[in-house]
């Protein structure tokens, strides 16, 4: 009697092990073969206090490793303004085509942070738990695709000033992260939705880097 009131008080919290277990069994296996990732993505940012949405914005999203195993990441915002995030070898570059402006960003310590974006992309699950909980919340379909919900919170207090919890929608087929929404302690949030998703191309480290052109008004920060 005493198991089966443990079993009915696990599935009832929404957090049978076998599920956390098959998603992060998944997600080894894709790690274990991983090189790139490319989709196009749409992002829309909550904002609390209004309790609204921001005009939403879509795109290039491209992610792969470099030789050291650092990151490699291109976020390209095509609507509704141009818009270019590259990071390489810790440093994140934000170029606006339009108005001809572009920050340069040294991450230093903060280079985990340049993941966020694409954590749970071929990143190993036991790497991840060093720095996160890792949470089974439901199963749901997300256009038409069954896919595990996983709820990752940081373990430091550093990082859980940024992300006080970030979820993952991470495909059943493919065992892949095609939503994620970064909370933030004040309760707004960022959802970031991915679609025709792609793994393992062939993308030149170049598009991770970005030659602004002459005239452009850069600043560097720290």
């Amino acid at each position: 009697m005493l198991t089966l009131l443990l079993a009915a008080g696990l599935y009832a919290q929404g957090k049978p092990p076998a599920e956390l277990d098959q998603a992060l069994s998944k997600m080894e296996a894709v790690g274990k073969t991983f090189r790139s990732f490319s989709a196009a993505f749409t992002q829309k940012k909550y904002t609390a206090v209004l309790s609204e949405f921001d005009t939403p914005e879509s795109g290039e999203f491209l992610y792969a490793r470099a030789r050291d195993g650092s990151a490699l990441l291109r976020q390209e915002v095509q609507k509704p303004a141009s818009r270019i995030l590259t990071i390489s070898g810790g440093v994140a570059t934000i170029y606006q085509p339009g108005i001809k402006q572009a920050q340069i960003v040294s991450l230093g310590k903060n280079k985990d942070k340049a993941e966020y974006l694409a954590l749970g992309v071929g990143q190993s699950p036991g790497k991840l738990r060093e720095s996160f909980t890792i949470e089974y919340q439901k199963t749901e379909s997300l256009n038409g695709a069954p896919c595990w919900i996983l709820l990752f919170k940081p373990r430091s207090q550093a990082a859980a000033a940024y992300f006080s919890g970030i979820t993952l929608w991470v495909k059943k087929a493919s065992g892949v992260p095609v939503q994620e929404k970064l909370q933030e302690p004040n309760g707004d949030y960022l959802l970031v939705t991915f679609s025709g998703e792609k793994l393992n191309l062939a993308i030149p480290e170049s598009k991770f880097e970005q030659k602004l052109p002459p005239g452009t008004d850069i600043q560097r920060l720290r």
